[in-house]
């Protein structure tokens, strides 16, 4: 098994933050810059002119926001997940070339997903976690110990995150003539001071030393697409 970071995806998902951030930012620059000059040399002096006038600062300022915050985004994305490659590392002794791990998977029309391993089942698309302490999973739903020890609807939700990921990368994949490609979803938590409890889990949850285990359940228990789908998908999430 290939455990790959497509490193070209995150370079050009991080040129697109720039370059749309640089046009926004000039652009609120440009409004504001004109919306002050027409403080002192208006066109007209009547109060549609003078709404007018402030619109363009409120404009403007918001657009340069905006772009800064593009700039920003663009220059900080993730160059990669040690946690998704600590996964990946554990399955490349289970499973042989026929399949390929995919990691930090970042593009415009998908969003950011931390992995998806590609083979002739299908895709399996992973949200990894390093959350420690105890976790239970019912259904879609997550409840967690806070400080004190009592239970508690958790703030964050990786079932429902790995479903959004599964639904973009259907999509993203039906755009490109792939929608007979099957996409399975896991949880993976990764910290060694977790106890993990589930109930009827949507979506399967495990620790890496539980995950292959899982897989065979589900996802590894039929090949459903042939050897050109898998390097088409491969091809296609890399370079799509």
């Amino acid at each position: 098994m290939q455990n790959i970071n497509p490193s070209r995806n995150i370079t050009r998902r991080g040129r697109y933050y720039l370059f749309m951030g640089s046009v926004a930012l000039f652009g609120g620059a440009i409004a504001v810059t004109l919306a002050i000059m027409f403080f002192f040399f208006p066109l007209w002096e009547n109060l549609v002119f003078s709404i007018f006038r402030f619109f363009m600062i409120i404009a403007g300022v918001l657009a340069a926001a905006l772009g800064v915050g593009m700039i920003v985004r663009g220059m900080t994305l993730q160059k990669d997940n040690p946690l998704a490659y600590a996964v990946g590392e554990a399955l490349t002794q289970f499973l042989d070339g026929r399949y390929t791990y995919l990691r930090n998977v970042s593009k415009r029309r998908v969003g950011y997903i931390d992995a998806v391993l590609v083979g002739p089942p299908g895709i399996l698309t992973f949200r990894i976690v390093d959350y420690p302490g105890t976790w239970i999973n019912e259904r879609s739903e997550w409840i967690n110990k806070d400080t004190r020890g009592r239970l508690r609807p958790a703030k964050t939700n990786p079932t429902r995150e790995c479903v959004r990921d599964v639904y973009a990368l259907r999509k993203f994949l039906a755009r490109h003539g792939l929608d007979s490609v099957p996409v399975h979803a896991i949880v993976v938590f990764t910290s060694e001071r977790v106890a993990l409890s589930a109930d009827g889990p949507v979506v399967p949850v495990c620790e890496i030393p539980t995950l292959y285990q899982i897989m065979r359940r589900d996802y590894l228990a039929h090949e459903r697409i042939e050897a050109r789908t898998v390097t088409d998908t491969i091809d296609t999430i890399i370079d799509g």
